[in-house]
């Protein structure tokens, strides 16, 4: 507590040039699980979760001309079941590299019902001419086309299924961008890391990557290199209209240190149009896992290069082709209506979901939502079993929720 204290006064007190207001967000929330008798939450004792979750943003954001300065504080209180299961599963799970080389975050309290944590999700200087930025510090970058699933987005994507994605959580990383007149434009990422908790710079599982956009005639072109985790990737992507749709294409090509190859293709198409008087937005995507294994294999049996994956929190499905359709309905204009659905091309299992966003006033908003898996044992959304012969799955629960949110 006491380093983080200091980190986040030294931070308030930069200067008083950089000096902003502080403006904050609140998030008032609860949801409400129900798992299946064979799921390893009814077998942890948690077949049905009911959960209160609140948090504090605390944004302040400064600077004069070139140079700006971001800090941004996070608290939040938990309380529910969702706190001793998340506790019962991480003891059940290998551990993870730390995401952030710095660990700017502490438990004010925790037990197995409540968990109160403060963090510095943000802490950055920037640098910003016409044609050059740097910024240094905890911060954010998202690379991709992906609607929902995001695999050029190799430094903490969001899942498939997040409800909230208004913030994606900040790593520790020096970010530099070059502009072009031509509109094209190359950035480079270091993000550091260590292979333990107080342990020295690990190169093996730091990131270092160059992204470059070209813009080709009517089409956007992109390429990524990235060193991640000690394993190479390359990227190609290009992207353009087609009447008045939007397409794009990925292709990523994974060269891991054991020698083996994996390959990640993507593809989706969007467009936007009326209904009666309303507007809609709606979207399909193709994703190939070249991670992805079949639904016979258990959890406990994944190839290494799958569940390292999974632990870092760069992929998230376990099997290999996945069709995902989407909708954004605007009911009126304070009420939209966004239902998606994700299917698993191999087994044939989908998750549903259903997403209601109500403004009340310009800084007052109320989100509802729901999601179900459906799909027999033994596939992506019915739920995997977690051992082979152990008859007890992992899969995705039948789950409502409700957030407020309060901006001040």
């Amino acid at each position: 507590m006491e380093k983080l204290l200091a980190i986040l006064a030294a931070s308030l007190l930069a200067g008083p040039a950089l000096a902003g207001p502080i403006t904050v967000r609140l998030d008032l929330g609860g949801s409400f699980g129900w798992a299946e008798a064979d799921s390893i939450d009814a077998l942890l004792g948690f077949e049905t979760q009911q959960t209160l979750d609140s948090k504090a943003r605390l944004i302040w954001q400064g600077g004069e001309g070139a140079l700006r300065f971001e800090a941004q504080v996070l608290l939040g209180y938990q309380a529910g079941d969702a706190v001793g299961f998340a506790a019962a599963l991480a003891g059940m799970s290998p551990s993870a590299p730390p995401a952030s080389f710095f660990d700017l975050s502490t438990e004010v309290f925790s037990d197995f019902r409540q968990a109160m944590t403060i963090a510095i999700d943000r802490l950055s200087v920037s640098y910003a001419s016409q044609r050059f930025v740097l910024k240094l510090g905890r911060q954010a970058v998202t690379w991709g086309s992906g609607m929902v699933f995001r695999p050029s987005d190799i430094i903490a994507p969001f899942a498939p299924n997040a409800i909230d994605t208004a913030y994606k959580p900040g790593v520790d990383m020096a970010y530099a961008q070059l502009l072009f007149d031509s509109g094209n434009d190359i950035e480079a990422v270091f993000v550091p890391r260590r292979a333990v908790a107080g342990g020295p710079l690990a190169s093996e599982e730091s990131t270092l990557a160059l992204r470059s956009t070209v813009l080709i005639g009517d089409f956007d072109g992109t390429a990524l290199l990235a060193q991640d985790h000690g394993d190479t990737l390359l990227t190609l992507g290009l992207g353009g209209p087609v009447g008045d749709a939007a397409w794009n294409i990925e292709l990523g090509q994974w060269f891991l240190a054991d020698g083996s190859t994996a390959m990640n293709i993507l593809a989706n198409i969007s467009n936007s149009g009326t209904i009666g008087e309303m507007n809609i937005t709606y979207f399909a995507e193709y994703f190939h896992n070249g991670f992805g294994v079949d639904t016979a294999t258990p959890l406990d049996a994944l190839p290494t290069a799958l569940a390292d994956r999974l632990a870092t929190g760069q992929l998230f499905n376990i099997g290999q082709d996945f069709l995902a359709l989407g909708a954004q309905l605007g009911v009126s204009a304070a009420v939209t209506i966004s239902p998606s659905l994700i299917a698993s091309l191999n087994d044939g299992s989908v998750f549903v979901a259903v997403q209601a966003g109500i403004s009340l006033s310009d800084n007052l908003d109320v989100s509802l939502n729901a999601g179900k898996g459906f799909g027999p044992n033994g596939t992506e959304f019915g739920g995997r079993e977690t051992s082979a012969g152990s008859a007890v799955y992992l899969g995705a629960p039948t789950s409502v929720g409700i957030n407020i949110t309060r901006y001040f």
